[in-house]
Parts: C-alpha cells; structure tokens; sequence
C-alpha cells in the first residue's frame, strides 16, 4: 500500500477538503478505487453544476449573489457526490471478492485442509486487483515461514485487513484449528458455506433496499421541487404590491431551502457507498448493557414507589394550581403526573425491546461459532472460548453459565437459566440441544449437531434481516427530509406575504 493513503482509500475528513482545491487528489482517489477519471470529465461536472445553480437561480427569482451561494454549496459537494459514486462500485466490487475468496478458499480447503494450497488455487481465480495480491501476499508471509506468534494467523490477517468482515476471521480460525489439529471437516465447511450464502443473499437484498430508497428520496426532491416552483409561480402572478418573490427574507429561505436539498441529496449518495462488507452496529456495547442491566436487575416494586413518589409531587402541583383557577395548568401538571407513574413500566419496555431485538441479532452467529467449535471440544470448553469475544448482551450469561457448569458439569439448569428472563423459545430450544450434546456419545453429537444447525440457518437469516432494517432506518428517515424544507419555506413565504398584505391594508 502507498505511503500517505489510507486502508481502502478512506483518508480522514481534512484530507477530503482537499478535493475542492486540489481536484488531482480525487483523481488519484478514483485511480485507487480502480477506475479512471480525467479532469475535462471533472471539469464538465463543474460545469453542469453550476449550471444547475443557475437555472435554479432563474426559477425562483434569486439574485446574482443568491445564485453564486447556491453554485458554491453545489461546487463544494460535487466532488463528494462523485467519490460516492465511484465508492458505490468499488466497494461492489469488494462484496464481490470477498464472497467469491470465501467460496473457493473452503472449497479449496476440504480437498486436503491445507491453508497454502487452499490460498493458491483460489489466487488462481483472481486474475489481477487487490484480492489476487492480498493473497499473494498472505502465499508469501507463509512461504517465507517467519512470523511473531502464530504463522497462519499473521498470514490471512493481511487479507483480513484488505478485506474488513466479521466472517472472514471465522473461517480463517476453523481453517487454522484445522491445520493444526487435524480431523475430519466436511460439515462444518458445510455450515460456513450456508453461513456465508445467508450472508451474501442479505447483503444483496440490502443493497437493492437502499436503491430504491434512493430513488424514494430523489423522486421526493423532485416533487417538493415542483411544489416549490409552482408556489412561486403563484407569488409572481399576484399585484406588485404583494409580489414576494423579491423579498430579502423569501430570497434567503430559498436559498437555504436549495441548499438543503444539495445536502439531503449528498447525504443519500452517501448511505449507498457505504461499505457492503462491513456492516456498521446500531447500537453502541454501553449503551446495550446499560440496557441489560436494566432488565436484569430489574425490582418492579422498587421502581413502582419511585413512580409513585415522581406522580405524586405533579398531582400535588395540579391541585394547587387548580385552586389558583389555572385549569389548563391543573391538566398539563396532571397529565405529567400520570405520565410519571407509568415511567418505569414503560422505560423497562424500551430496554427489554432492545436487548430481545439485539440476542435476536446476536445469538445465531454466537451459535454458528459454538457449532464450529464443537467439532474438536467438548459444550463445556466450547462455551469458554466463546466468552471473551461474545456480544456484550450474551458475555454475562455465557460467563454465569461457564461457572454454573464448573461447579454442575452434568446439570441441565445452567442450559435452561441462560437468557431465562427473557423466555426466548429459539434460544430455549437451542440451550437444550447443547445440553443433549454434552450427554451425548460422539457419534450421537454430530447428528445432534446437524439439527442445530439446520435450525439455527433460520435465524440466522432472520439476524440478517434484523440487521437489514437497522441499516436501512436511517436511509428511510431521508425520504421525509425534503418535506420539511419546503414546508419550512412555504411557511417562512406565507409569514412575508401576510405581512405585505396587513401592511397594505394599514395604508
């Protein structure tokens, strides 16, 4: 990689101002992404921009200096919505790579489990770019056979990094284990390969998803637009006495208006070139367990007095102000009171929503990697390795659980009381099989496996499909945003125009 860029192009927000006045840089930004794009293409965008500023300009009636604001806001983002655009395929692309490397590499793989001959033949399938040198890279750190701590893992981490994916690293570690300790590995290559066909229809419908709400907001930019045009139409075919189209302040609310849809358009480009592989977490590991924890130690007694203390100090309140003869006072003091006393049922509610949404997202890969480990551990040992890297919901039940069965290997308790509080029939279901399992001779385990993970590929296409919607709640919320500015511009012109009109008949 060259000295002075960033992983995957990305360069930090400063360094992206310097598109506007070095347009070179973008040029090579483009280069890196593995495109072309020469300054007279650059040059015509500029053009059209500013004559789309202009045209808008003459629609609404702007003067010259409104005009240059709106042409310097649509010049200023221009070479970001162009970055988006090229960033949208490149990172295409990447999905692309990434789901073919994780196809050929396990197919690869199970012919005889070795890492180097599997990263060979798949290079073979990559002619050129950046997955074919990312695993060259990888054949040569093994070949060269130094390393700090563990040889495979350094080597694939370098494809790793090129190619951020949370489940890459899974099966790069079934591959290692494999590698070093042998054993037959046909099912669980099985169930990484329908791991990763989940993944990747999820990734595609996603992506379509996000589409189309592009084309939701566009297509209410455009509508909004026309709203605002013809509202301006009927402003220039009043007296002159009333004409607002040239007041000061209908001037500068079209302006902001204008600009505001340059900054909603850009802001929906930018939604769709993020990254496929990578998908970015809705909630924050502090904000989750202030949430379990909430839940978990949860005193609805306890909280009810809190309740009832907080409403009672508002009745309290209503009442004197009702004596005061204020009755709209009295009902809002009331209203609040009444709202306090069911604030701990409904702030329980929201954390038990949230942490049940996040175990619906979280417990089918935790248990696609317990399905991976069971092939060389025992449920017991298998639970333990899980521990330190398990999303912040399970980490805690998964830590009471490990103690529970040190002290009870044989008991079926720990199993039944993980998660017990939120009485989950798919987790209950799975905590049982584990337990059958860990009863189990070795032949029985891998039939009882197998039903796990037939059932288990149902959730985890319905994690898929929760993180889906996450994903997509901020691209939606766009699609209201041109809405709102032309409301507020049509708001702030009738203001101006019921001024005129009362200022007319005062004379």
């Amino acid at each position: 990689m060259k000295k002075g860029k960033k992983q995957n192009g990305k360069q930090t927000g400063a360094g992206k101002i310097t598109y506007l006045f070095h347009p070179a840089d973008l040029q090579r930004q483009i280069d890196g992404y593995g495109y072309s794009f020469s300054m007279g293409r650059y040059l015509l965008f500029l053009l059209s921009g500013a004559a789309g500023a202009v045209g808008c300009g003459i629609l609404f009636s702007l003067r010259w200096y409104y005009v240059v604001c709106i042409a310097a806001v649509c010049l200023v983002n221009l070479p970001f919505l162009i970055l988006d655009g090229y960033k949208q395929m490149y990172e295409h692309k990447k999905f692309l790579d990434v789901s073919d490397y994780m196809d050929q590499v396990l197919y690869s793989f199970r012919m005889d489990q070795k890492i180097l001959s599997a990263l060979r033949d798949t290079r073979s399938l990559f002619s050129e770019g950046r997955m074919h040198q990312a695993i060259g890279q990888a054949i040569r750190y093994i070949e060269k056979g130094k390393y700090k701590d563990d040889l495979y893992g350094e080597a694939l981490a370098i494809i790793e990094l090129e190619y951020p994916n949370n489940r890459l690293p899974a099966i790069h570690e079934y591959m290692r284990t494999v590698e070093s300790n042998g054993g037959v590995c046909g099912d669980a290559i099985d169930l990484l390969l329908q791991d990763k066909a989940v993944w990747a229809d999820n990734v595609m419908l996603l992506q379509e998803d996000k589409k189309a709400a592009r084309t939701r907001v566009v297509f209410s930019l455009a509508v909004t637009m026309v709203m605002a045009v013809v509202f301006h139409s009927v402003y220039r075919s009043m007296p002159e006495q009333y004409d607002i189209a040239g007041h000061p302040v209908t001037q500068v609310s079209t302006t902001v208006y204008l600009a505001l849809n340059i900054l909603i358009f850009r802001k929906a480009n930018r939604e769709i070139a993020k990254s496929w592989i990578l998908r970015e977490e809705g909630e924050d590991d502090h904000r989750l367990y202030g949430y379990y924890k909430l839940v978990a130690s949860y005193n609805e007694k306890e909280e009810r007095r809190k309740s009832i203390c907080l409403g009672s100090v508002f009745f309290i309140l209503a009442a004197v102000i009702g004596r005061m003869g204020h009755m709209f006072g009295m009902l809002a003091a009331a209203a609040v009171g009444v709202f306090l006393l069911n604030q701990h049922k409904m702030g329980y509610r929201i954390a038990f929503d949230r942490v049940v949404k996040e175990i619906n997202r979280a417990f089918p890969a935790w248990l696609m990697e317990m399905a991976l480990l069971l092939q060389g551990n025992n449920v017991q040992v298998s639970i333990e390795k899980t521990i330190e890297h398990a999303p912040i919901v399970l980490r805690g039940e998964l830590q009471k659980m490990s103690d529970s069965l040190k002290e009870k290997p044989d008991a079926i308790e720990p199993y039944l009381q993980f998660l017990g509080m939120f009485q989950l029939s798919s987790v209950l279901s799975s905590m049982k099989m584990l337990y059958a399992i860990s009863e189990s001779g070795s032949g029985d385990a891998q039939y009882q496996i197998k039903v796990l993970l037939e059932r288990n590929s149902k959730m985890l296409d319905k994690s898929e499909k929760i993180a889906n919607e996450r994903s997509l709640a901020g691209m939606n919320s766009i699609f209201y945003l041109p809405q709102i500015t032309v409301s507020f511009q049509t708001m702030v012109n009738m203001v101006v125009f019921m001024l005129m009109f009362l200022s007319q008949l005062r004379l």
